[in-house]
């Protein structure tokens, strides 16, 4: 395995052990874990880019334009999901100049290296290309975040500081065990990159929760689809690490949420129920997602992409 590919993989663990930790006992994990190794990552790939040539051999060569800017553009889009304050918050729009010019430098840097190359007619190093999504990832990892996907906020953060550890596929000779295609290698490099192999990877051992949750429902007889998202326990012992199912809406109606929304006043949706005569609620564990991140962190540098094998585009 390549320095580089080992270091990543021991950091990786080490940050992710801590943050597993953390999560199982609080469901909380600290910006500063994620601040820490997002930055180690960036510092890494620097070393690395500075020590190896594109032919793969140690040279004194600094770090092209086009990488740099690529690298400049991660940078300041990781520092600005954990400083400063949002464009968008609950008082609506608000027109920050400084984060506005950060946002614009950052776009910039992302069209630059692809400019400078298709201004001149040369040909775009497939390095370059692999590199392109990186910043990307920061963006989508987000949007999974707003749009629900990913249900904590450290689980966001954790796959965007994992990105910047790990911004290309890494050498893992002999390893992965589920190599991709050599047809299509070229386009998952690019299309499918390391970290989000790493999120699918997590993903799949995610899907264990739902399957205990029902096969324990069954036993209870608590049937529906519910029962692969939580559990019933009595409403005066509901655990704190849970999520209400259950409310009773403006309109007086007793409804189920499948997916609750992060928030919300458990104390008055709990009034009413009891109000309503509910003795037995639905729940929905948080479970912490930071125990199958570090099983999908270690499947994704020694098996490959689980998916890959489930599709049967491995070799």
């Amino acid at each position: 395995m390549d320095p580089f590919a080992a270091t990543r993989l021991a950091a990786g663990t080490a940050c992710l052990l801590f943050a597993a930790v953390s999560d199982l006992r609080t469901r909380r994990v600290t910006d500063r874990l994620w601040i820490a190794i997002g930055s180690f990552g960036l510092i890494l790939f620097g070393i690395q880019m500075s020590l190896v040539s594109e032919a793969g051999t140690l040279s004194a060569n600094v770090p092209p334009p086009e990488v740099l800017a690529l690298v400049g553009c991660s940078a300041i889009l990781f520092c600005a999901i954990f400083f400063g304050t949002p464009l968008f918050g609950e008082e609506g729009f608000r027109l920050r100049p400084v984060r506005v010019l950060a946002f614009l430098v950052a776009a910039a840097l992302f069209v630059f290296p692809a400019a400078s190359y298709l201004s001149s007619g040369r040909t775009i190093p497939r390095a370059l290309v692999e590199l392109y999504p990186t910043p990307a990832m920061i963006l989508v990892y987000q949007g999974f975040y707003m749009a629900r996907i990913l249900h904590g906020g450290a689980d966001a953060k954790g796959l965007i500081a994992l990105t910047l550890l790990v911004p290309m596929y890494p050498d893992t000779s002999p390893f992965p065990i589920l190599a991709p295609n050599p047809l299509v290698q070229d386009l998952l490099r690019v299309a499918f990159p390391f970290s989000l192999v790493i999120y699918v990877d997590a993903a799949i051992l995610f899907l264990a929760v739902p399957l205990v949750l029902f096969l324990r429902n069954v036993i209870r007889g608590d049937f529906g689809v519910q029962a692969f998202l939580g559990y019933r326990v009595p409403i005066d012992r509901i655990p704190s690490k849970a999520w209400l199912m259950e409310k009773i809406n403006d309109r007086g109606e007793h409804i189920l949420v499948l997916f609750p929304k992060r928030g919300g006043d458990r104390s008055e949706d709990l009034d009413r129920l009891r109000a309503a005569g509910a003795d037995r609620v639905w729940v929905t564990p948080q479970v912490p997602f930071m125990v199958p991140l570090l099983g999908g962190f270690w499947l994704a540098f020694i098996v490959g992409n689980v998916l890959l094998g489930v599709l049967g585009l491995g070799r």
